[in-house]
């Protein structure tokens, strides 16, 4: 039995905590919502996953105390308080542990990854002993219903890879080793990105036949942005790539899908994060703004979420001018 802390107490950390107390571990989730920690002690998170029934856990609002003797850190925040929370905790570890990432996107105001910086920053701390990240097709709900999930454990210490991979494996959730770290994050961005593409396209009326040709399209645009970051192009066909962009390109439990769409009907959507927005205008003001690579996708969507302009122009345009070769 291991001695595991998850940060955050939304869907995510939730569904992680479930898992893992499954397995027989001692779990303790840490959060600043007095309302989800209290709901959590008694077997629920019904902002998020309603009268669904789910363990009891130990909760607390005291980092410090959340972290005492801990083997393992799950972090499952919000991207945007990334940089602050980690820093936090780098502060009040006692023990050493092994970080284990579930967030999405840029570290915050810079063009790395979360797994690349939370090694980066961690490089002179002697408490960390490695960073693994888990990534690929898995919608939180679906988790805490026990449906049948696979994932990618992703680091570049097989050791800690199998390790991660030992402690959440189970019946329903399953773990396949991966060590291209940049291919892995790549394909968890990216797949942010194409769902507020493919939400646009559906809420402008679009059917499943263009939902097909976009995710098919955007498998040229992922290589184009692999080969410039000299990740391996056969990762984006794994579960952090192919796999996360089919599920969450496809439902409307998608944050970023169910923006593409409202983004579309011109709606306004609640204060949920939306990682795929942060990401469209990293790699559009890193990369395309500079002429580095052409990313029509990334182009496009930056144009209508940051520049306002005409959804159904934009798509109009996307389509017009779309490779006649594969």
């Amino acid at each position: 039995m291991a001695k595991i802390t998850i940060i955050g107490s939304g869907a995510m950390g939730s569904a992680c905590a479930n898992i893992l107390v499954d397995n027989r571990h001692d779990v303790t989730i840490y959060g600043i919502d007095q309302n989800e920690l209290d709901d959590l002690q008694n077997g629920k998170n019904s902002k998020y996953f309603g009268d669904i029934e789910l363990n009891k856990f130990k909760t607390t609002s005291n980092l410090k105390e959340a972290l005492d003797k801990t083997e393992f850190v799950v972090l499952a925040i919000p991207t945007k308080f990334i940089a602050s929370v980690y820093q936090d905790i780098l502060n009040n570890l006692n023990s050493k542990v092994v970080i284990i990432n579930v967030c999405k996107g840029f570290w915050p105001n810079t063009t790395k990854s979360l797994h690349a910086m939370l090694k980066i920053k961690a490089k002179n701390n002697e408490k960390i002993v490695d960073v693994v990240s888990l990534i690929g097709p898995s919608f939180a709900i679906e988790i805490v219903k026990r449906a049948i999930t696979f994932v990618d454990a992703v680091g570049n210490n097989i050791l800690y890879i199998q390790i991660v991979q030992n402690l959440f494996s189970n019946d329903y959730f399953k773990i396949l080793v991966q060590t291209d770290v940049k291919g892995a994050e790549i394909g968890s961005i990216y797949k942010n990105i194409i769902a507020i593409a493919s939400g646009m396209l559906v809420g402008l009326g679009y059917n499943i036949n263009t939902q097909a040709a976009l995710i098919t399209m955007s498998l040229r645009e992922i290589k184009k942005y692999c080969n410039y970051k000299k990740a391996k192009i056969s990762t984006i066909y794994g579960l952090c790539g192919l796999g996360d962009l089919i599920l969450t390109s496809t439902s409307d439990k998608s944050r970023n899908f169910s923006y593409g769409m409202n983004l579309a009907l011109n709606k306004p959507y609640e204060n949920i994060t939306v990682e795929g927005v942060a990401s469209i205008k990293n790699i559009y003001e890193n990369i395309c703004k500079k002429n580095i690579l052409h990313l029509p996708i990334v182009t496009m969507l930056y144009e209508v979420i940051f520049l306002h302009k005409e959804p159904q122009k934009s798509v109009n345009e996307l389509i017009k001018f779309a490779p006649e070769r594969e």
